[in-house]
C-alpha cells in the first residue's frame, strides 16, 4: 500500500473516531482534539489543490502525534476493553469513556478464575484473579467462609454504594475491593 493511501485512511479512521457516536443531549460532548479539528476545517476548502494540501499537512500533523506517543486513536471496543479491565475501580469522568453508548450501563458482575491465594491477618484474604490480573482483597471475614484456592471459580457482585461481593466457588458472598 502506498504511503498517501496509507495517510487518507488514518484521516478516515481518525475522524470517525474523533468524531463518534452522537452524544445524548443532556450529556456534555468534549471538545474535538486540535488535530482532528484541523482535519474538518480541510473539508471546507473549496479548491481541490488547496484542500488536498490542507489534508497532507493535517495528516502529516495527526500521524506524527500519533508516532510520538502524544495521540491516540481509540475505538468503542478499546474503550469497553478499558473499562472491563478497570471493573472494581471508581473511575472519574473522563473524556476517554464519554465515546462509550454503554457508560451508563455499569458492568454488575465479573466471573473469573483465582490464579493466588495469600492469607492476611483476622482471616482476610489477598486473592489475584485471571482477568487482567486483578488483585482484590475481602474486607470482612466469616466464618462460615471456606478459605479460597487457586483454581477455584470466583464471581464478583457490584453492590450497593461502591461495594462488592467475592462469591467463591459458589459460597455465599463477603466483601470485598479491588486493591490492584
Amino acid at each position: 500500500m502506498n504511503m498517501r493511501l496509507a495517510t487518507w485512511f488514518l484521516v478516515i479512521a481518525a475522524m470517525i473516531a474523533g468524531a463518534g457516536p452522537v452524544a445524548a443531549k443532556d450529556k456534555a460532548k468534549p471538545a474535538p482534539s486540535p488535530l482532528v479539528a484541523a482535519i474538518d476545517r480541510c473539508r471546507q476548502v473549496t479548491d481541490s489543490a488547496q484542500r488536498l494540501a490542507c489534508y497532507d499537512a493535517a495528516a502529516s500533523a495527526l500521524v506524527q502525534a500519533t508516532n510520538s506517543g502524544a495521540v491516540a486513536v481509540v475505538d468503542q471496543s478499546e474503550i469497553r476493553k478499558a473499562r472491563h479491565s478497570l471493573f472494581g475501580f471508581t473511575l472519574p469522568r473522563i473524556p476517554f469513556f464519554s465515546g462509550d453508548e454503554t457508560a451508563d450501563e455499569a458492568q454488575k458482575q465479573l466471573d473469573s478464575t483465582i490464579t493466588s491465594v495469600k492469607a492476611l491477618n483476622n482471616g482476610y484474604f489477598r486473592i489475584v484473579i485471571a482477568d487482567n490480573n486483578a488483585v482484590w482483597e475481602t474486607t470482612d471475614s466469616s466464618i462460615s467462609f471456606d478459605e479460597p484456592r487457586v483454581g477455584q471459580k470466583i464471581t464478583i457482585i457490584r453492590g450497593p454504594m461502591g461495594s462488592y461481593f467475592l462469591r467463591i466457588n459458589g459460597q455465599l458472598g463477603v466483601r470485598g475491593r479491588r486493591v490492584g
